[in-house]
């Protein structure tokens, strides 16, 4: 069930990224995610059904450089594309553009497109939001008989096309419910599995208990001992090493759509669980490690 959270584009890669509509926006599954539309359900737009047109179209569509198209119904007549490349855990660009859908081209003229770049913090917040460019023109060619996207930005120095296959990328993961950890944090799902997601699972199966200290909320109970301040955890952790089964559990974390209850969101089998102590007021969300299990002596 390992899957490749997302691959760190080479420099070609980020390159076609944001030049090509952008870039910006990768445990056991225990709640079963969302079932993509299949490739065969694809259909040309009946007419007169009384819903947006767009609608036989949605849903994710991605290249071989790491960058997906999420489409989306705006209205009764609108698109909207959300074009998502991840260079690595801590940045990503986002290209947002919508349009009228015209049903007898399948085609989305915009003259909207805003590429925003993102870089986080490890705990998941933004620690930098920058607008590049905004009121980009171009438009977006979808074709049922192969199930692709063409999206054309428009440049001075000539158009650029990036096809776009219909399903989720090897790559990176598709959006499943954008809504998923709504529940317990307000905090991006994005941000949840891809940066705290992974910088969690990163320390806990490396044991760099140093890092996973400045997350961790105090007081913290591990194997029956109360841990009051980050100095006392790392005293604990000195002759403490993770059991293999755990560390097999965590191995197969992939991040997506994880398990999530009113306690807080779960990593592997139980092995971490975070939860938010923002959630429900005007503070920005953050992520905080309220359970470590697996823990046994050397």
């Amino acid at each position: 069930m390992k899957k490749k959270l997302f691959a760190i584009g080479v420099l070609a890669a980020l390159m076609l990224a944001l030049a090509a509509c952008g870039s910006a926006p990768a445990a056991q599954t225990q709640t079963p995610a969302a079932e993509p539309q299949t490739a065969e359900e694809t259909q040309l737009p009946a007419e007169g059904d009384g819903q947006n047109p767009v609608m036989n179209f949605v849903g994710v569509y991605s290249t071989d450089y790491s960058i997906e198209a999420l489409v989306e119904a705006e209205g009764m007549e609108n698109a909207k594309i959300t074009v998502t490349y991840a260079g690595s855990p801590w940045f990503h660009n986002q290209t947002v553009m919508s349009g009228p859908f015209d049903p007898e081209t399948l085609t989305m003229a915009f003259t909207d497109a805003t590429l925003t770049e993102y870089i986080y913090n490890s705990d998941g917040s933004v620690a930098e939001e920058k607008t590049s460019y905004v009121d980009g023109r171009g438009r977006a060619v979808f074709d049922p008989a192969d199930n692709t996207l063409t999206i054309t930005e428009e440049f001075p120095s000539g158009n650029i096309d990036t096809v776009y296959t219909w399903g989720p990328s090897a790559d990176m993961k598709y959006v499943s419910d954008p809504d998923h950890y709504a529940s317990v944090t307000a905090m991006d799902k994005y941000q949840v599995e891809t940066v705290v997601g992974f910088n969690v699972r990163t320390w806990y199966l490396s044991e760099n208990w140093y890092a996973m200290a400045d997350m961790i909320r105090y007081p913290i109970t591990i194997n029956d001992t109360e841990l009051a301040d980050a100095d006392a955890f790392l005293g604990y952790m000195i002759d403490k090493t993770i059991s293999e089964s755990d560390r097999d559990a965590m191995m197969e974390e992939d991040f997506l759509d994880m398990f999530v209850n009113y306690q807080g969101i779960m990593m592997g089998d139980g092995e971490v669980w975070l939860s938010d102590p923002n959630y429900g007021t005007d503070a920005e969300p953050v992520l905080e490690v309220i359970a470590l299990n697996g823990i046994v002596t050397r």
